[in-house]
């Protein structure tokens, strides 16, 4: 099997964006990958940080995938290839693995990559561009992927700051416990954290969110839409204060959002509330923590967090590439011994004629002495077998 794979390791966004693959070129590609007799089987995975190509076929798929991607992107070949890294055989196989399992992503142990993957091989299914090599390695990295998941933390340990915010909204709770819906207030929500904070709590249901804008007639920046965000004007934020639960301000403005002096005679309920500072430098006055009910959390609260979860995450990734490890070396041993099924007549046929001495002998002339001790110590292991 190969690979050749543009990702984050290598190239910038503007030559990964190149080489993004809607559903439909993706079965173009397969499709034309198919057509090569070189070729056997195929798989296109393609994600904001990488796109790569599989092949498995003979030693000369390799350069009829270049040349198809190449020419299916209009693409000088010779510009490619500078930002192309290259896996083979073994290499391949390890390398889907290390990709599916999230070892290979920009934040260690992301499990979205997962569902990724299974789309890719999905489409292979449906358009039956695949093989014994490329169903037998993507099934077992899938497999191995979830197996992690489930035997390790690496996954449910969150270490970017967006992810580590939208845990505290999804933890707090009201002076009277939970909350049947918690409002949640973005200062910031059109910018890049503000948007990623934004995303990440809306995946859960329960939250509405309130986002501030410089003018009504702004538009949110963003790859999706929700009925559960609210646009507000920015110079109408501490009116909308009083019935937030969570105020969060990630801005990259030099001045304070929200002050002390405004924000109290804003605060009409007496409540339980929280308050998000992400901003670098700070944007929300630290003088609120005088407030009854407020709670301030700031950017060194959460990158200490952070370095933790780093530390805890780092542990757990010793486990995943153990478990990684064992799983890939079953693949790499079911691909080796696939061909022998169809050589079992032929090697019955050959032990009957010639005698075992001789094939021993044969084997002690051409092998290194570490080969020959494994030999010997299988066929020792094999003898016992019998004998038990």
């Amino acid at each position: 099997m190969y690979c050749i794979s543009v990702s984050h390791k290598k190239a910038p966004v503007t030559v990964r964006e190149r080489f993004a693959f809607t559903r439909e070129e993706k079965v173009g590609l397969l499709k034309k990958l198919g057509e090569c007799p070189e070729i056997s089987g195929a798989v296109v995975l393609c994600t904001c940080n990488r796109s790569e190509f599989y092949v498995s076929g003979s030693k000369k798929a390799i350069a009829c995938l270049q040349d198809a991607v190449a020419e299916f992107k209009q693409v000088c070949l010779e510009d490619l290839l500078q930002y192309l890294n290259l896996y083979s055989g073994d290499q391949a196989a390890a390398h889907i693995f290390k990709v599916c399992c999230g070892l290979d992503s920009m934040v260690l142990g992301e499990d979205e990559i997962l569902g990724q993957v299974k789309d890719a091989y999905q489409l292979t299914l449906e358009e039956k561009a695949g093989d014994y090599e490329i169903h037998t390695v993507f099934q077992k990295a899938i497999t191995c992927a979830k197996k992690i998941k489930t035997d390790t933390n690496l996954s449910k340990t969150p270490v970017s700051v967006g992810t580590l915010v939208a845990n505290e909204v999804f933890h707090f709770e009201g002076e009277d416990g939970p909350l049947s819906v918690k409002k949640v207030m973005i200062i910031g929500i059109t910018g890049k954290m503000g948007g990623i904070i934004a995303k990440n709590i809306l995946s859960k249901p329960g939250i509405e969110v309130y986002g501030t804008v410089r003018s009504h007639n702004a538009e949110l920046e963003l790859e999706w839409k929700s009925s559960r965000i609210h646009l507000i004007d920015y110079s109408d934020r501490y009116q909308y204060m009083d019935e937030a639960d969570i105020i969060v301000s990630a801005t990259s403005g030099p001045h304070y959002t929200i002050v002390e002096a405004k924000l109290r005679p804003a605060l009409k309920q007496q409540k339980k509330r929280l308050f998000i500072d992400v901003a670098v430098p700070i944007d929300i006055d630290p003088q609120i923590r005088k407030i009854s009910g407020v709670e301030l959390f700031d950017i060194d609260f959460f990158e200490q967090l952070s370095k933790t979860n780093n530390q805890q995450k780092r542990k757990e990734l010793g486990a995943a590439q153990e478990i990684m490890e064992e799983e890939l070396d079953e693949c790499l041993k079911e691909l080796m011994f696939h061909p022998c099924f169809q050589k079992m007549g032929e090697w019955k046929e050959m032990f009957r004629q010639v005698p075992l001495e001789t094939i021993l002998y044969r084997i002690r002339d051409h092998v290194t002495s570490e080969e020959l001790r494994v030999i010997i110590g299988t066929l020792n292991q094999i003898g016992d077998w019998i004998k038990e």
